[in-house]
């Protein structure tokens, strides 16, 4: 009987490799997209901190202009750990804004490119603004990166498709 049997350890032991291999890979991908996300909160929630803190950084302004959003991603390029702007790396950026019941974004794309795209945008939630004892209404600011990166276990089976991380961050000015 055990000559009948040569080869059935072989392949039993190529099933079980790919198997394993294909786990690595699997376990591997979801640990690297874990991390870009845990970075992309860290520098969103820092941006959006900033724009919060319009009245003592931008001399009291609440409207966001894009040399505000072109300094936001000069900085976001640092803190993700590239040397140059969302013109050419592959993150993208979107600013929103509530001031006084009028929204308003900029859209900075990937690579120049592709936009995020917000998939909880503050157009439509109004209702989200807080208001005061007065009734002021303070602004609402939201920030969303995203960021292209390759994905291991799609390029184990053969699929180079693009892989988007997005992340956003809101928070209510002073």
């Amino acid at each position: 009987m055990r000559n009948k049997q040569s080869g059935a350890f072989t392949i039993e032991l190529a099933f079980v490799l790919l198997f394993t291999s294909a786990l690595l890979a699997f376990t591997g991908d979801i640990a690297f997209q874990l991390l870009n996300r845990v970075n992309l909160d860290r520098v969103n929630f820092s941006l959006v901190n900033i724009l919060k803190e319009r009245t003592r950084f931008f001399d009291g302004n609440l409207i966001v202009t894009s040399t505000d959003v072109d300094d936001l991603d000069v900085l976001a390029a640092r803190l993700l750990g590239y040397a140059q702007t969302s013109e050419t790396a592959p993150y993208g950026m979107r600013v929103e804004w509530l001031v006084n019941d009028r929204y308003s974004s900029i859209n900075k794309g990937i690579g120049g490119g592709t936009p995020c795209s917000a998939g909880d945008s503050l157009k439509d939630r109004t209702s989200l603004v807080p208001h005061s004892s007065a009734d002021k209404h303070f602004p609402l600011y939201q920030v969303t990166l995203c960021l292209n990166t390759d994905s291991w276990f799609n390029q184990f089976w053969g699929d180079d498709t693009s892989h988007y991380i997005h992340s956003s961050s809101v928070m209510p000015g002073r």
